[in-house]
């Protein structure tokens, strides 16, 4: 079989083994963190922003809740559009462009370890990021980290082939893929170039700065564009978003960290009940890796450099996120496989890595499992999805809500979120929503319409002309404060938790329907105009 169809081949056994199922878990449905069982609410908020473009909104800068997103770059955010204006609205097209990036990592993985050591070990590298539960999920929902990953592969792919980079092919190559991963996620596209400088150090070899400069000019080129762009129509919001929140805030110190382990052990814990059995290889080629990188070998000092850089990064960034942990994996399966270099018979030990394939497949419940779309719906999907499909045209005010920001995610007329925060815990994470009018108080929201003039003016001098994200984020002191909200707002639909709707009176639920949604839940429905049913702007997928 020529060549090129053994690598079609590959690609496409591979974007099977990732993909099966991939369409039937929904939206933040999946386990970003299996251990502390933490959803992927993330997805929702890049599911929001790509459906807007996929339906007409404005490319250039993608919106959430009628705001301006800049936290990130927008690459993921466009594939998904991209991807959902060809094959419609579902969550084949959602994530679809993930999905095929996680194939082609893998793909570039095989590669490359092919070319470095055999075929039996690259096939042993490949099933080792098959069967990693990080790269499993990662390869199936609509996150960012994923595209990162596939830019740091190719980048260190293209300059492990030429240390130099002397040919202008390796030059477009490494500029190009660091230009993809800085599109994906910020100035984590960066981790290439100093995994280089680091590994040109211990190889005890010349950096060739003046061809790295000649690719830092192709990064710039492709970056630039959309980066100049909001700088100078947004220069505040892109300040606010992309610098001080996303780099300053989050990482030197985040408004609050979800869990209580350090650092190290968090992501230790996590990677060792997540995939014990990579872990162990790993370590049992530390030994190999320290002695080959003490006599100044090439690949084993690019493989340290890229163990130590990204396991850097996840030290150096304060808040903590296992996704963080996916851009660790490429090495430690190259670290893991490189011992196999020495077995007589490694096909032995790729028939082995195909049963641990198997076994974590059907124990897909596990931390180290691969549940293969077998995650359980969020709790209140069903609930947000019955609310959409009711067309009602009155606002809906979710207090405490339980969605992962699923509402935001479908054709609702407005959400707006309520939270019980005497802390002002939701202002800490982005000040300065609360100077534009995106959070707000609840005496603020009591008096909105003066205060919507104010507002407006602000919103627009940062370049934003509409009203469309005021008041999405409404924080209360008390209970109090939103029973207050409850009585005072009875055009207004609101979804709340049990243990606020039951101090209501029978005077603020007067003339307004309860739909208990479960012992924990319900609607909240100001009186019904079937009248008024809005029109959906597109259908909500079967599978969403």
């Amino acid at each position: 079989m020529p060549r090129r169809f053994q690598i079609a081949a590959l690609f496409l056994l591979t974007l099977v083994l990732l993909g099966y199922g991939f369409e039937k878990s929904g939206l933040a449905s999946v386990y970003s963190d299996p251990v502390s069982q933490a959803r992927a609410q993330d997805e929702t908020k890049y599911t929001a922003s790509a459906v807007g473009l996929a339906t007409g909104g404005e490319w250039v800068t993608p919106k959430v809740l009628g705001r301006f997103y800049l936290e990130k770059p927008p690459l993921l955010i466009w594939l998904a559009g991209l991807s959902m204006r060809l094959v419609g609205i579902s969550l084949v097209g959602l994530r679809l462009p993930v999905l095929l990036a996680g194939a082609l990592a893998t793909l570039l993985l095989f590669l490359w370890a092919e070319t470095r050591y055999s075929r039996g070990v690259a096939a042993s590298i490949a099933l080792l990021a098959l069967a990693n539960p990080l790269w499993h999920t990662f390869s199936r929902i609509c996150y960012t980290d994923m595209l990162l990953a596939l830019a740091m592969i190719g980048a260190l792919w293209a300059f492990d082939r030429d240390w130099n980079l002397s040919r202008p092919r390796s030059i477009l190559w490494f500029g190009g893929c660091v230009a993809i991963g800085v599109m994906a996620k910020n100035a984590a596209g960066l981790l290439p170039v100093a995994i280089v400088v680091l590994a040109c150090l211990l190889a005890r070899q010349r950096l060739p700065w003046l061809n790295l400069v000649r690719a830092a000019l192709v990064t710039i080129v492709l970056i630039a564009p959309w980066h100049l762009y909001q700088l100078f129509a947004h220069t505040r919001w892109f300040f606010a978003d992309y610098v001080r929140i996303q780099l300053l805030q989050f990482g030197l110190e985040p408004p609050v960290q979800p869990w209580a382990d350090g650092p190290v052990w968090f992501y230790v814990k996590r990677l060792v009940l997540t995939d014990p059995l990579l872990v162990a290889l790993a370590s049992l080629s530390l030994p190999h890796l320290v002695r080959a990188v003490r006599a100044g070998k090439p690949a084993e000092s690019l493989l340290v450099s890229w163990i130590v850089v990204a396991a850097g990064a996840l030290l150096a960034f304060r808040y903590r996120n296992l996704p963080y942990l996916l851009y660790a994996i490429p090495p430690l399966c190259l670290l893991a496989a490189s011992g196999l270099v020495r077995l007589r018979r490694p096909q032995l030990a790729v028939a082995a890595l195909a049963a641990v394939f198997a076994i974590k497949a059907a124990a897909g419940s596990q931390p180290w499992g691969l549940p293969f779309g077998a995650a359980a719906p969020i709790p209140a999907e069903k609930w947000f999805r019955w609310y959409a499909e009711q067309r009602r045209p009155n606002e809906l005010i979710a207090v405490n809500t339980d969605d992962e920001y699923y509402a935001t995610a479908l054709p609702i007329s407005k959400v707006r979120y309520c939270y019980l925060d005497p802390t002002q815990l939701v202002r800490r994470y982005a000040p300065h929503y609360a100077f534009l009018g995106i959070t707000v108080n609840t005496t603020q929201f009591q008096d909105l319409e003066q205060w919507q003039p104010r507002f407006r003016e602000r919103l627009l001098s940062w370049g934003l002309d509409s009203t469309a994200p005021l008041a999405t984020n409404i924080m209360a002191p008390s209970v109090d404060e939103i029973l207050r909200l409850v009585a005072t707002h009875p055009g207004d639909d609101f979804y709340l938790p049990e243990d606020i709707r039951q101090h209501l009176t029978a005077e603020a639920t007067a003339g307004r329907r309860t739909v208990r949604l479960s012992p924990e839940r319900s609607f909240l429905l100001a009186t019904d105009e079937p009248e008024r049913r809005i029109d959906l702007p597109w259908r909500i997928p079967e599978d969403w």
